[in-house]
Order: C-alpha cells, then structure tokens, then sequence
C-alpha cells in the first residue's frame, strides 16, 4: 500500500493519514426497524433538549431497534435509540437524544459527522415466534426492552414521520474547555426503498444505573407501533443551527 504525505486540503477524518471509516456514501440493505410510539410527560422530557429547542407538548417520543444485516462500510451491527418529538425553528421534529450500538466504526462515523450521540452497549436483537425483542444492555444493566408482534402489513402514510431528525454535534476544543463546533445537525437516508411494513402491538420499558438512566422515559402509554425492512443509502446532513455563529 503506497504511503503518501498528507496535503494541505487532503484529509476528513482521524486519523487523518487512515481515516477509521471510508468516506460516505453508505449503503444498507435488508435493514429490520421496529419502532414503539409512547407518550411520557414533556417536563421530564425537557432536560434531555437542547436549547432552543422545547418538547411538544404531546409528549411524544419513539423507541426504536434496528437490525443491520449489511453495510457496506461497517458491517453488521445492531442498533437502538429514543427521539423526542420537539418544536424548533417553527416546525415539529424529533431530536436523537440516546443511541446504542455494537459496532465502534460506526459509533465514531455517526458521532463525529452528524453529531448521532452514540454510545457503546450490547444491543440483541431477537425473534420468539411471532415476538421481536430489542434489548440494550450498558455496562452490564439492560436499561431499554422494545417488545413488538408482528402484526398486519400497513401503508407508509400510517407511520408517524420522524423527520426532521435533529442531532447535537459538539466537538471540544483543545486549547481550553468549551465547544470548537456546536451545531444542530439534520440528516435522513435516500434512497429509500421499503421491502415490508406491518403495524404492531408494542411495549417499551426503561431501566437506568449511575451511568446510563433512561427511567425519566418511563411510558405514559404506547400508541402506535411498527416493524419494516428497507434498503437505503446514507449520506450528508445538513446543519440547520450554529450556536458559536449565533452567539457571535
């Protein structure tokens, strides 16, 4: 493998001369997505937003489990994660406030570009009969099941758009405390072919330790949930709010 000097504008990500994940796009196939819609109350929801953001006043949140059979620059991984449906900007959309994965490429590619706030932990992905179950185990206490049946096929129209999709990206700075980037990030995949749809039953229920408390989660009801498999690819975000450009 030939070894070259890194040029003044050559580089995107660390370590620079070998960056840890390839450059995007992405591509995903055969991806399992089981959602679980849930009301919990918006003022224990707050603390986990962002100013300016503020939670809808529904409360509505989505528990979601992913089942990665194949990408093309990390492969196979199993995911899960909680948005909050919040207003920002004018608009509703859901912020990504807690995400789990197995697999470390992935983890510093999500965390790094889009400012996904992903965190290691042992996420399982299981089938009992008609039964899926998505557990995230973290440090050794399981503190989010997703339970869903697999119930009868259903239209695009009937899931509940979790887009936009906001992310907090912040990097440090190496000179001092405080942040060198702080931005709110949007992406979503294109692309996007959905292989099977079926609306469910479902159930979330949260646990916490002193690391990693998901409980202020703790369900009001679940109102809605979903299973579909689709193919997609993965590409740039775009970053809708610049809090050190703000603040200038």
């Amino acid at each position: 493998m030939a070894i070259t000097r890194l040029g003044t504008t050559d580089g995107y990500a660390m370590p620079a001369h070998r960056a840890y994940y390839p450059p995007l796009p992405t591509i995903y196939r055969n991806v399992g997505f089981q959602l679980v819609y849930f009301r919990a109350d918006p003022a224990r929801l707050r603390h986990f937003l962002p100013e300016p953001m503020e939670p809808s006043d529904d409360g509505l949140c989505v528990a979601i489990g992913i089942n990665v059979p194949y990408s093309s620059h990390y492969g196979p991984f199993h995911e899960a994660g909680v948005e909050i449906k919040v207003n920002f900007q004018g608009q509703s959309g859901f912020f990504n406030s807690h995400l789990y994965l197995d697999n470390v490429p992935a983890i510093c590619s999500g965390r790094e570009r889009w400012g996904a706030p992903k965190e290691y932990a042992v996420v399982t992905w299981e089938e009992h009969n008609n039964l899926l179950v998505c557990s995230t185990i973290k440090d050794g206490i399981n503190i989010m099941t997703i339970s869903s049946d697999l119930g009868e096929p259903a239209q695009p129209e009937e899931v509940i758009p979790v887009f936009p999709s906001y992310r907090l990206k912040l990097i440090p700075r190496a000179d001092g405390p405080g942040a060198a980037i702080k931005q709110i990030v949007t992406a979503a995949p294109e692309e996007y072919v959905s292989h099977m749809l079926h609306r469910c039953s479902g159930t979330v229920t949260f646990g916490g330790s002193a690391n990693s408390d998901l409980r202020p989660f703790g369900p009001i009801e679940e109102i809605a949930a979903f299973y579909e498999i689709a193919s997609y690819k993965e590409t740039y975000g775009t970053i809708v709010y610049d809090y050190l450009t703000a603040i200038e």
